[in-house]
């Protein structure tokens, strides 16, 4: 649990498709910038250093973490004393991951997430599930939390939000490449995350032309708190923790009245069918042995 406050910084724009480079420095410009109006933990968008394009084409700007790029925001980081989550594609063990490093303002490497749930759409660009929901502990000059993260599809399965905050987040970062956040039920689907989780959700967008824009801030009673515009933008929002520790101690969600002994059927793999192009993680293949006489 965390307590204080803390200002998180959105560095919304469009990832330029192939041009990793030009988005490296867009990125580290806007970081400056939300660095200069007091953010204390900066978000990009999702995949944003490459453009999201998938395929042969994404394997070949896929970097292994810690890499090039990842040593640039660390440099960025420890420079700035700010803490640094930023999209981009990791080659991991030849597999093309949706990942989204965690820079401490040390310029260390925290870890990584890696979107766990890839659906079908993504599928055919190659890419692979991550494995895990980890939560960080941030501490800065104004106060701490506990901050976990789902990539964009990771927020349509109820599961993601719920594992962050039974883990004990305060803050679930949400970075995206689409254009849901202008349709009214993805709207309302955060609101609900972050209401029935109690927690804040701070969801930053590519910017047109790539997607839509309209990153946005939920508190935990569920409101949009913060909505940038379309196009290119930088904004900081501060998040309460004492205040959400507070409603946290009156209210009746989240954590309250749960009855997990009850929910054994959701992580029991018998009888739940998952469907051809599911994209789970690679089996090992079964070593055959001499037929039998």
């Amino acid at each position: 649990m965390g307590q204080g406050r803390l200002i998180a910084g959105a560095v919304q724009f469009s990832g330029a498709p192939r041009e990793k480079e030009r988005n490296i420095e867009t990125a580290t410009r806007l970081i400056r910038q939300a660095a200069g109006l007091g953010a204390q933990i900066v978000m990009t968008p999702e995949v944003v250093l490459s453009g999201f394009i998938g395929g042969d084409e994404e394997r070949k700007l896929a970097e292994s973490i810690p890499g090039p790029a990842t040593e640039h925001f660390c440099r960025i980081a420890k420079e700035l004393g700010v803490y640094v989550l930023v999209g981009m594609s990791e080659l991991n063990k030849g597999e093309i991951m949706n990942a989204m490093p965690v820079i401490a303002p040390d310029g260390k490497l925290e870890g990584v997430f890696r979107k766990v749930h890839i659906n079908k759409f993504e599928i055919p660009g190659g890419w692979r599930n991550g494995s895990a929901f980890p939560v960080w502990h941030v501490e800065t000059a104004t106060g701490s939390a506990e901050i976990g993260i789902m990539i964009c599809y990771d927020r349509e399965m109820p599961e993601s939000a719920r594992i962050l905050m039974v883990k004990g987040a305060d803050v679930i970062f949400n970075p995206l490449a689409c254009k849901c956040p202008t349709v009214d039920i993805h709207r309302c689907l955060l609101r609900t995350r972050a209401f029935e989780n109690e927690v804040y959700i701070f969801m930053v967008n590519q910017a047109a032309p790539a997607q839509n824009g309209h990153s946005m801030v939920f508190d935990f009673n569920g409101d949009i708190v913060h909505e940038a515009g379309e196009g290119e933008e930088v904004f900081i929002h501060t998040l309460d923790i004492d205040t959400l520790n507070t409603y946290r101690e009156t209210s009746f969600y989240g954590l309250h009245h749960r009855r997990p002994e009850l929910y054994g059927p959701l992580t029991d793999p018998a009888g739940q069918i998952h469907s051809t192009d599911a994209n789970l993680p690679p089996m090992p293949r079964k070593r055959l042995g001499k037929p039998s006489r």
